[in-house]
């Protein structure tokens, strides 16, 4: 199994097992239930059914997460675990604006709204090839730079989160931090 697709799978299982002890909440319970937790999730997101394991599913339908996602989605993991957030919240701030702004820039133009499309910038080019060590040592199948840092999943997270700021701002309340 070459290193794509075993970083593919695991950003993949990452993700499920974020999204499950979020739905759990596990943050409430033991540190051994955490942990118990952690480990039936890895059974059951890596361990095949039919053809395939539900990590692989999920990045059939996915694809390759992106390094954002996989930090935003490690650090939640991370958090669920052990309770201790590695990223602040200005910092996570300063992310989700970060990813927000590079998806307005990106996909409407990849789209075809104009004849200049950013986004085709990441197929070989040498100025931003130099600025990711992750697409230099290949370890996605795309060969696309801006898979390596944004994709529609963390795109949307982003997004989500900054109108839930903006819009209580909007209306003149202030909104919960979360």
């Amino acid at each position: 199994m070459s290193a794509n697709v075993v970083l593919g799978l695991f950003g993949c299982g990452l993700l499920g097992f974020a999204l499950v002890a979020a739905a759990l909440r596990l943050r409430r319970f033991s540190v051994g239930v955490r942990v118990a937790a952690a480990l039936v999730a890895g059974i059951a997101l890596f361990v095949p059914f039919g053809d395939l394991s539900l990590a692989a599913y999920v990045r059939g339908v996915t694809g390759d997460l992106s390094i954002s996602t996989l930090v935003l989605v490690g650090t939640a993991c991370i958090a669920q675990l052990t309770g201790h957030r590695l990223i602040g919240q200005r910092d996570l701030r300063a992310l989700t604006w970060l990813v927000a702004a590079a998806a307005v820039f990106l996909y409407p133009f990849a789209l075809g709204l104009t004849p200049f499309d950013p986004y085709a910038l990441g197929y070989g080019s040498a100025e931003l090839v130099t600025a990711v060590v992750a697409y230099l040592g290949g370890a996605y199948e795309s060969r696309n730079l801006w898979d390596y840092l944004i994709d529609p999943m963390v795109s949307a997270y982003a997004l989500v989160r900054l109108l839930a700021v903006v819009g209580p701002l909007a209306r003149g309340t202030r909104p919960s931090v979360s």
